[in-house]
């Protein structure tokens, strides 16, 4: 059976992309865009991310063209575009931070029981 209630958090794998391998490893965060909160133990680093391109206000590229930065930690759009520069993103809908889909679903079963 599954839940009414919208899952709020984002289990998000990052893989870096070909050209960022040197810089940066696998990491896997879990994001809550209604709260703003990003937790993981690599969250320090991708916040440092965030805060570069807040600074600069605006994410241009080829295929971006122009992206205005204003709140990426609460509008999934800015997030992606700015996670996009650097990884492979695959997002997950989770109950709670260190959920897979799978553990949300074992968790909601044995709940019934």
């Amino acid at each position: 059976m599954t839940s009414s209630t919208p899952l709020q958090w984002i289990r998000l794998e990052l893989i870096p992309l070909v050209s960022h391998q040197t810089e940066f490893s696998e990491m896997l965060l879990w994001w809550n865009p209604e709260a703003g909160v990003l937790q993981g133990e690599s969250a320090e680093l991708v916040l440092r991310l965030i805060d570069e391109a807040l600074e600069k206000g605006v994410l241009q590229g080829a295929m971006l063209n122009h992206f205005e930065i204003t709140d990426p930690l609460h509008k999934p759009s800015e997030l992606a575009a700015i996670l996009a520069q650097y990884f492979w993103v695959i997002p997950e809908p989770v109950e709670a931070p260190g959920l897979s889909t799978f553990d949300s679903a074992s968790a909601d079963t044995s709940k019934l029981q």
